[in-house]
């Protein structure tokens, strides 16, 4: 089958799974179903191999795709085997407690294309084609923004953020600059698919790194642009009881992964392949993707797939009866996540 849509299909389920378990308050249960759908959905496939270079997980001992872990076709040596970055449920917070903000997720790469990312924080802007040529975090992202406007010749550009103590004074500025800001819980990859989208002009903020390779593959798939740079955990959570450890665990990943906290990354410094391909579905979802719904015996899934600067939004219809029948390894997820 073809590859794209074998990917595509696995995040729709991964959705329909965690469909279960939307608003029941456990994370992990959230997050489970959706890791067992992964892992069911590609298990038998052949022609290819995924290797999880960015998983989840690693921090909070969730269900997880390690680092490291091979799917797809593990009896024939000769296919081709490509870089993954992986979510299962991108926001398994929103997802327990059913507000807007969580997707299930996967980006894929040419192999050793993608740069293995650790469990830190990442400053990010993500902007819209309009705008990739606007852009340098090096400068700022005041800076940024006002370049943004000189080139739109306009001043209320569309911001998405995540609403945190850490951007208290960015988001001030930006709304003295007149920007529209748009504040999120949770969901900066699901945030950047709206920029894509066309319902926002950017998105700004400090969140994990291990998403910011999503996010680069969905900006060099859609033709958008990202540029990014680590954090220091004090810098976030200066008062912590755990930033003392945190500095000795990030001078260890920086070491082991060639990395620091002055280079501004490029994009394409975290996914070096033009044709990287991405794909999501909608759980809670919100903005431009539509959360997973079940009625009468079927499951209605909106998905978004990038390529090549092409963007495709689906719907998507699972009708039960008909795919137990003719595909029984979805039949068990189905028997065993049905609501």
């Amino acid at each position: 089958m073809n590859r794209d849509i074998v990917l595509l299909r696995t995040v729709e389920v991964a959705a329909i799974a965690s469909y279960k378990y939307i608003g029941k308050k456990d994370k992990d249960l959230v997050d489970q179903a959706a890791v067992e759908a992964f892992e069911v959905m590609l298990k038998n496939e052949k022609g290819f191999k995924l290797k999880v270079v960015n998983g989840e997980g690693e921090l909070d001992q969730a269900p997880m795709l390690f680092v490291g872990q091979i799917l797809g076709d593990l009896e024939d040596p000769s296919v081709m085997t490509y870089d993954v970055s992986v979510d299962p449920v991108e926001g398994t917070h929103p997802a327990a407690y059913n507000f807007a903000g969580s997707i299930a997720t996967i980006a894929f790469s040419k192999e050793n294309t993608m740069l293995q990312l650790p469990e830190m924080y990442m400053e990010k802007l993500f902007v819209s084609t309009d705008f990739i040529d606007q852009i340098d975090l090096s400068k700022g992202i005041i800076s940024c923004i006002e370049e943004m406007q000189k080139h739109a010749n306009r001043k209320d550009l569309k911001c998405i953020i995540l609403d945190k103590p850490r951007h208290k004074e960015v988001i001030e500025k930006m709304n003295e600059m007149g920007i529209i800001v748009r504040l999120i819980q949770d969901g900066d990859v699901l945030a950047a698919i709206d920029v894509v989208n066309g319902d926002a002009d950017f998105v700004y903020g400090i969140g994990g790194a291990p998403e910011g390779s999503l996010m680069a593959s969905l900006a060099i798939s859609s033709g958008c642009k990202m540029q990014s740079k680590l954090i220091r955990y004090e810098e976030v959570w200066p008062n912590e009881q755990e930033t003392k450890l945190r500095k000795d665990k990030e001078k260890a990943w920086l070491d082991k992964y060639n990395l620091d906290f002055d280079s501004i990354l490029d994009d394409f410094d975290l996914v070096a392949d033009k044709s990287a391909r991405f794909f999501a579905a909608g759980l809670t979802a919100g903005g431009s993707l539509k959360p997973v719904d079940y009625k009468d015996g079927k499951f209605y899934v909106n998905a978004f797939m990038s390529s090549h600067g092409m963007v495709r939004n689906i719907d998507s219809v699972y009708d039960i009866e008909k795919v137990n029948v003719l595909k029984p390894e979805i039949k068990f997820l189905f028997d065993k996540y049905k609501r």
